[in-house]
């Protein structure tokens, strides 16, 4: 967990002034969420800008990022864009291109900036792999969960194996598919 949380906080320096991106903790449970909006919604897509970003693949990013303002119920989606605007006021490493031109397509109201869209890119920017990105993601919704980390550790514990499933699946196997760069 600390490791994981290094990393997310590399990516997104405002991780201790965490609040809830999508998953309403006195709403629902950890496994619900889950179920309802992180496995069908949230992982392809981070999954699908990590490798679009990988590629500097702006436009696409950018209709990944509408896309899932369209999928999200109305709460997930004003918080996720809350938190997005907040990791857009951080700094990206030094000719990150693709960041600037996300944020362009933000600012002419192209695009949204869900925090998922931009975390993930931030990711790639540090060149974190893709399955480290995407339990960061996690850590950082289990954030405003329980406040033990031994429970955030079982709930993350409990979510590797659908990370890890979605990602073999995707990458069919085969062992490139589960990195962002080299």
């Amino acid at each position: 967990m600390s490791e994981l949380t290094k990393i997310v906080e590399r990516c997104n320096p405002d991780f201790d002034a965490a609040r809830a991106i999508s998953w309403r903790t006195g709403e629902e449970t950890w496994a619900e969420w889950l179920q309802s909006l992180f496995e069908p919604i949230v992982l392809p897509h981070l999954w699908r800008v990590l490798n679009l970003a990988e590629r500097q693949s702006a436009r696409e990013i950018i209709q990944l990022d509408v896309e899932l303002n369209r999928r999200l119920k109305p709460w997930a989606r004003e918080s996720s864009v809350n938190a997005g605007h907040l990791l857009l006021q951080r700094r990206t490493p030094h000719s990150e291109r693709l960041m600037a031109r996300i944020q362009e397509a933000i600012q002419t109201g192209e695009a949204f900036g869900h925090f998922a869209t931009l975390y993930a890119v931030r990711c790639c920017a540090f060149s974190i792999p893709v399955r480290t990105a995407i339990l960061g993601y996690l850590v950082q919704e289990l954030a405003v969960g329980p406040p033990d980390e031994s429970a955030q550790v079982r709930l993350l514990e409990a979510s590797v194996e659908t990370v890890n499933e979605f990602l073999r699946i995707s990458s069919n196997g085969l062992n490139e598919g589960l990195r962002v760069h080299g």
